[in-house]
């Protein structure tokens, strides 16, 4: 009976340790996929950092721009009187030829 009993014990055993095998196959795979969502995520990151980097740069950008709006806008006023002034001139200049001044 005792070779029975150990015979029994072995074969349990022996089951028990091919379900761990199997177990760890799982795990190994489950330990794989891990990793490479690990760096996905690392990647994904690191492309995030370089957007925000760019979107820094570009709000840089857009501050130094919109720095020389106000002295672009004088600009505009002073171009739009000289053109005005350039028109009467002009006007003034033909009504004179035209001898109606």
């Amino acid at each position: 009976m005792s070779e029975d009993l150990l015979s029994h014990k072995l074969q349990v055993l022996h089951e028990d340790v091919g379900e761990m095998k199997s177990v760890l196959k799982d795990l190994t795979a489950a330990i794989t996929k891990l990793a490479l969502i690990e760096e996905r995520q690392t990647q994904a990151a690191a492309a995030q950092e370089r957007a925000f980097q760019a979107l820094e740069r570009v709000e840089q950008r857009v501050s130094a721009l919109e720095a020389y709006v106000p002295a672009n806008k004088r600009v505009s006023v002073w171009l739009d009187r000289a053109t005005w002034g350039a028109i009467g001139l002009l006007c003034m200049f033909v009504a004179k030829k035209t001898g109606l001044a």
